[in-house]
């Protein structure tokens, strides 16, 4: 789930509901019962907007009621509330925002959350949610910095907005399964930066670079996942 750079803007962004996704947004398939392990969400960037549909037992799509679904602006990345009751979509051509949705439990029509968009950092490209579901991640790939928010659980809004420094130009993000590291691929400086998760307030602070943080990758890296984790 943290696949997508700046240079993928043509490409739909699918996500499947049920599971937060890492940076790029791509989804994964829903763990639990009900309508939320049934719903694909597309983020359409060339034309603005969301297409959901409901996934059949043979695999099918059927488009949701009302869909496609507005309030994007070039989206680049899209992910769920880890209890599939909120869709989270990072735009970009210009915009610079997170677009926050409701997710109707029983059609799977999305709803704009009051106060959406989100201001963000520059070109947000990845966004991730945290186990528990409280705070919310993005990866700003023109401003080298990641974006923090705390999620109100009632209403799916994004608070308490903070930013920490990445390396150069971030593509990826994801959060291992415990909840208790984040970590972010930067495709500019070809490394992966490690943060430590702060419990109760969501803050990050990097690795000690006595450990070896930031780590070296590839060339360009632009994703990255965790055991468990999209």
């Amino acid at each position: 789930m943290n696949r997508r750079i700046s240079s993928w803007l043509a490409l739909p962004l699918l996500l499947l509901t049920g599971c937060p996704s890492g940076g790029g947004g791509d989804g994964g398939f829903g763990n639990g019962g009900g309508i939320s392990s049934r719903i694909a969400y597309v983020a359409n960037s060339g034309s603005n907007n969301v297409s959901g549909y409901m996934i059949a037992t043979t695999g099918a799509l059927t488009t949701i009621i009302g869909s496609p679904f507005s309030g994007v602006t070039a989206p680049s990345a899209i992910t769920v509330s880890a209890n599939s009751a909120f869709v989270y979509v990072t735009n970009q051509g210009g915009a610079n925002t997170v677009s926050a949705f409701r997710i109707n439990s029983t059609t799977g029509e999305l709803t704009l959350v009051a106060g959406s968009p989100f201001a963000a950092g520059t070109t947000p490209n990845a966004v991730t949610v945290s186990p528990n579901g409280n705070f919310l991640y993005v990866t700003n790939g023109s401003s080298d910095n990641v974006s923090t928010f705390t999620i109100d659980g009632v209403t799916g809004a994004l608070t308490s907005p903070a930013t920490i420094a990445a390396g150069t130009s971030p593509s990826g993000v994801s959060i291992e399964p415990n909840g208790l590291f984040l970590y972010v691929a930067n495709g500019g400086s070809n490394n992966v930066l490690a943060y430590t998760i702060t419990a109760g307030t969501g803050a990050l602070t990097p690795v000690s670079g006595a450990l070896g943080n930031p780590f070296s990758a590839g060339t360009t890296p632009s994703g990255i996942a965790t055991p468990g984790r999209p």
